[in-house]
């Protein structure tokens, strides 16, 4: 995106806007696109704020974001895109080789490099029995190829012969960490290629990135500042009600008023998709088809147990999945204390995973006391089910439209990167 600066200083009242529906990663990632392309965006968000899924929000006076996420170094077009708005990844995460530490502690560090050295941690884990190391292997030599049919996690598991063990601390927690669907639910050949491109990928690629800020401060809210003095517009709070075909374009009806573009992208959550496009010409079975997907929740349990109170290390995995994931959020430059408590592909009462979450937690860590508040929040639509036979949900066939979203990569689960390279891929349609 080089020489960016020069085009946009182009970039005027005068000329061709695309309007962009959603102000999320992949929205805001075209809008940075559009831009590269000497096309003026005018994105348009309901919220009061931008990020979508994945931004700041506050309870009480708590600064959270609405989910812990956390990147990886094979986020190649994500970390791009904060490089290109101003916002420097070396500061804003702590970048560590993949560790995965157990409360019950069990304990796997890989190295950050080439699969060969992610070879030698799966030899050398100290948790491993040479069964489970062999085991480990014969699964990273299967994955190199795509499975021949999708299948199950679990089959695929089955079929190279994977241990109780292996199971319990590699490929269950990396499954739903990445796909946010159970084993016996989740697509094979989407977690092959997540590990393909992690653990088989470039030096790196594997490498785990813990924000130390909010979401909003990663990505979002410097997106929505670069895009402003490119001469874009983000219009926060304002909501699209519907969009109609128009003589030039389209004709978006926002907050009851008409406002007409000749290109339109839809970037917005894809169970708002159909009732947007509901009413264009040929986008009937593309609107069946997002209408079609289900979904996963994410709940996430922020406790704070006060200042004294950290973990023996910033991320740190339940075995036993509930939480799956514990973050120390002191240790990340948030409140000392505060910790957050991930749940995937939750399906319990929020109240009753609450109350599971702050018991495991203080089983685990006997040193901690009753936490002074928790704030529980949970995404009932996180992410769509990555399940087998999911098939890629075509682009309408009018070229002035497209569709940005993390759903829209068949190969790949729901996740920031699926949603900045959607939004980049989305851009580039529009400008041919």
């Amino acid at each position: 995106m080089a020489g960016l600066e020069n085009v946009a200083a182009q970039l005027n009242a005068d000329r061709p806007a695309v309007a962009i529906v959603g102000a999320g990663w992949a929205g805001l990632a075209c809008a940075v696109e559009c831009v590269a392309r000497g096309v003026r965006p005018v994105v348009f968000e309901a919220a009061p704020q931008v990020g979508g899924r994945a931004r700041a929000v506050e309870l009480d006076g708590l600064a959270l974001d609405n989910g812990q996420h956390i990147l990886i170094g094979g986020y190649v077009d994500t970390l791009a895109m904060m490089r290109t708005v101003g916002a420097n990844p070396d500061v804003l995460f702590d970048r560590l080789p993949l560790s995965l530490r157990f409360t019950d502690g069990f304990e796997l560090r890989a190295r950050s490099g080439s699969p060969w050295a992610q070879a030698v941690a799966f030899m050398t884990c100290p948790g491993l029995t040479w069964g489970d190391r062999l085991a480990a292997m014969r699964l990273m030599a299967a994955i190199r190829r795509a499975p021949p049919a999708d299948e199950t996690v679990t089959q695929m598991l089955a079929r190279t012969r994977q241990t109780a063990t292996n199971v319990r601390y590699l490929w269950a927690p990396l499954c739903i960490a990445a796909l946010n669907t159970g084993l016996d639910d989740a697509s094979a050949r989407v977690f092959a290629q997540v590990l393909r491109d992690t653990l088989l990928g470039r030096a790196g690629a594997s490498d785990v990135l813990l924000p130390r800020t909010d979401l909003g401060q990663l990505f979002p809210a410097p997106a929505a500042a670069w895009l402003t003095r490119q001469g874009g517009q983000v219009r926060v709070g304002e909501r699209v009600r519907a969009i109609t075909p128009h003589a030039e374009g389209f004709a978006l009806d926002v907050a009851g008023a008409t406002q007409v573009f000749a290109q339109v992208v839809v970037a917005t959550s894809p169970h708002h998709v159909p009732a947007l496009i509901g009413a264009l010409p040929g986008t009937e079975r593309i609107a069946a088809e997002i209408t079609s997907l289900a979904y996963e929740q994410v709940t996430t349990v922020f406790a704070d147990f006060g200042e004294g109170a950290r973990l023996p290390q910033a991320m740190m995995g339940f075995a036993d999945g509930v939480p799956h994931w514990i973050f120390d959020r002191g240790a990340l430059g948030g409140p000392p204390g505060l910790m957050a408590c991930v749940v995937s592909a939750a399906d319990a009462a929020r109240d009753d995973t609450e109350r599971a979450v702050i018991d495991a937690v203080r089983r685990a860590f006997a040193s901690l006391p009753e936490p002074r508040r928790v704030r529980t929040l949970t995404d009932r639509r996180a992410t769509f089910r990555c399940t087998p036979g999911r098939t890629a949900i075509v682009q309408p066939a009018d070229p002035r439209l497209a569709l940005a979203g993390d759903y829209l990569l068949p190969l790949y689960p729901a996740t920031l990167e699926s949603a900045v390279r959607s939004g980049i891929a989305a851009a580039r349609r529009l400008a041919g």
